[in-house]
């Protein structure tokens, strides 16, 4: 059986950041909850680990983050946070020549 080794924190990071870039793509808008993003990259929303990872990219100035509270049945049930992105340059597409025997045959749009 081989072994399995967890992701590092930089592949982490990278991880969250296309999951917003995925998102967007998609035309789902650019905010996601923790628990959203989790879903998203394989991981439970409740590992501190997690939290530490979403709370050092705020601190650093990757993401921004909103306190939104959460509402059912009229009743205030808890304050939901809410996390995009903080540079635009990201989600902006950029075009990528296909080339075949050195000749161009088309384009792509990455993110």
């Amino acid at each position: 059986m081989r072994e399995v080794r967890s992701m590092n924190r930089a592949g982490r990071y990278n991880q969250i950041l296309m999951a917003f870039s995925l998102r967007v793509q998609r035309g789902m808008g650019n905010e996601m909850t923790s628990y959203e993003i989790a879903k998203q990259i394989d991981l439970r929303p409740t590992s501190p680990n997690f939290r530490a990872i979403l709370s050092e990219m705020v601190r650093d100035g990757k993401l921004k983050c909103r306190a939104v509270d959460s509402k059912k049945g009229g009743e205030v049930r808890g304050t939901m946070f809410m996390y995009r992105p903080t540079f635009d340059e990201m989600l902006k597409t950029r075009r990528v020549e296909v080339k075949k025997n050195g000749k161009q045959v088309g384009q792509l749009e990455l993110f």
